[in-house]
């Protein structure tokens, strides 16, 4: 029965959405993730050629643009692409979901959204809407809509497909200094790149897209170089590489049979962009990686199979989300992560390979990796033993490499001291006391200037001036200098693995 029928309906009101649904809904999007999910569009639309475009203005990124050689859009097409959760009818292989992606993404990066398009024998289109009012769209004049295409410069004419506008981005740096715009218009040009060629990277590898990004500068009225997304296969090791495994497995789910892919990378591959991914240690990205219809829809994480740890720092698991898997997966709209259900987790645990290992036992093969590179590296380098104020990653690290004199633990422990001092020497406890009082300046915070950390480089300094004393180094010296740096690079992996896990469960809410 309809709401607005029966004896007691006295009248019909029109209840639009609120409009704060555009800021919900994409809220845990990025940059990158927010482009990819334009691309999902463009695929569905037949696509083969996407160009990215980021216009720039003294530096500053003005709007961005995606622009597609697609089958377009007329009208009513349109209409509904530009309406929050419209209902249409998927096909089976369309990357689209919810009817929210192309708004939600753009919303949550720009204040205005527009999208021009046009399908063969059919009139240009050209949409608009902010994201003060994103359920009231503006229509625009098809004949500005068609100058807008024509005059448009990609690297493809779009006499059919669609171009859609970012205009008021709100995640650009905002700063007077010429240099630190310019490098993190660079930066963030790579960072596309790579988020893309690895979202895509299936896609890309066997031709059915292509894909690339340039810099337009307005004022020189010119684009840069045409820079080419790259297919990045995280799964991609050398072949002969000793010590890799990639091993399949099979289980069964609600009767069907489900594979799933298990790699363990082989330790001396792990300096390779696909294992860096982008350019972080290859430990933040181990874990599960999810596919549907080869599009990556999450970059690691356990889904509750197993806990993050340095141990499985060398695995990688791919799963490909088919229809039967669909019903027990939720997918964000992001499409950032995805929830298993216990039916799904279950299977996985479950798989076994042709050779009869199990899902537990190829994370212990993964363990006794990761574990055996290391002692690898053990050598007989003496140093004091770490005790209270390390963190679990860097008292392995210094296990691991090292040998702890019988002298007992050295602690590092926070206090407020009654001096000015940055630390105090405690020889009597064992124990170097960092003053809180400077913390700020020794640790910095989020959002505070950190720029050069100075305390950091000195101790640095100080650790290492002695190696610059002597004009010849021996084998022992060289040993020692090269442990302090594995344990320094296991320091800063952890730190960075650690920021990048907050950041990852802040956009997966």
């Amino acid at each position: 029965m309809n709401a607005d029928t029966g004896d007691d309906v006295v009248g019909v009101k029109e209840l639009p959405p609120d409009p704060t649904l555009a800021s919900a809904v994409g809220r845990h999007h990025t940059l990158e993730s927010a482009l990819a999910d334009l691309i999902d569009n463009s695929i569905d639309a037949e696509a083969r050629r996407v160009h990215v475009r980021l216009l720039t203005r003294d530096g500053a990124v003005e709007s961005i643009w995606v622009a597609d050689d697609g089958k377009g859009m007329a009208e009513h097409s349109i209409d509904t692409a530009m309406t929050y959760a419209a209902k249409r009818d998927y096909a089976p292989d369309d990357l689209g979901h919810f009817g929210v992606g192309m708004k939600a993404a753009s919303l949550s990066q720009a204040d205005q959204l527009t999208v021009y398009s046009r399908a063969p024998s059919y009139s240009p289109v050209g949409r608009r809407i902010s994201i003060d009012m994103p359920t009231r769209v503006g229509e625009l004049d098809s004949a500005a809509a068609g100058r807008k295409l024509d005059g448009a410069r990609t690297p493809f004419p779009i006499d059919r497909g669609t171009l859609v506008e970012w205009t008021g981005l709100r995640n650009v740096i905002d700063t007077v200094r010429a240099d630190e715009r310019l490098r993190w218009l660079e930066q963030t040009t790579e960072r596309v790149r790579t988020h893309l060629g690895l979202t895509f990277h299936r896609i890309l590898a066997r031709g059915a897209l292509a894909i690339t990004v340039d810099q337009f500068d307005l004022e020189a009225d010119d684009s840069g170089v045409l820079r080419t997304v790259e297919p990045i296969d995280p799964f991609a090791f050398p072949a002969r590489a000793a010590g890799g495994v990639d091993v399949r497995l099979r289980a069964l789910l609600d009767g069907a049979s489900m594979r799933v892919r298990f790699i363990v990378w082989p330790s001396a591959s792990t300096a390779l962009a696909a294992y860096r991914l982008f350019g972080d240690p290859g430990g933040v990205y181990q874990g599960i990686y999810a596919y549907r219809r080869d599009r990556l829809l999450q970059i690691g994480g356990w889904n509750q199979l197993a806990l993050h740890s340095s141990e499985l720092d060398l695995v990688r698991v791919a799963i490909d989300v088919d229809d039967t898997m669909a019903r027990h997966v939720s997918i964000n709209p992001e499409k950032s992560g995805l929830e298993l259900d216990a039916t799904l987790r279950a299977a996985i645990e479950e798989s076994v390979a042709a050779d009869g290992q199990t899902f537990a036992d190829l994370l212990q093969r993964g363990r006794d990796a990761r574990r055996e590179s290391r002692t690898r590296r053990r050598s007989d380098v003496v140093v004091a033993e770490p005790g209270r104020g390390f963190g679990a990653e860097v008292l392995r690290a210094f296990e691991e490499s090292t040998v702890a004199s019988d002298a007992g633990p050295v602690h590092v422990r926070w206090r407020h001291l009654a001096v000015a001092e940055p630390i105090e020497i405690d020889l009597e406890n064992r124990t170097i006391w960092l003053n809180a009082r400077h913390r700020e300046a020794i640790a910095p915070t989020s959002g505070g200037e950190s720029a050069d950390a100075p305390f950091v480089k000195t101790l640095l300094l100080l650790l290492f001036s002695e190696y610059f004393d002597d004009s010849y180094l021996g084998a022992y010296k060289k040993r020692e200098l090269e442990a302090r740096k594995e344990v320094l690079a296991a320091a800063l992996d952890e730190e960075i693995v650690l920021r990048r896990l907050r950041e990852r469960d802040e956009r997966r809410g």
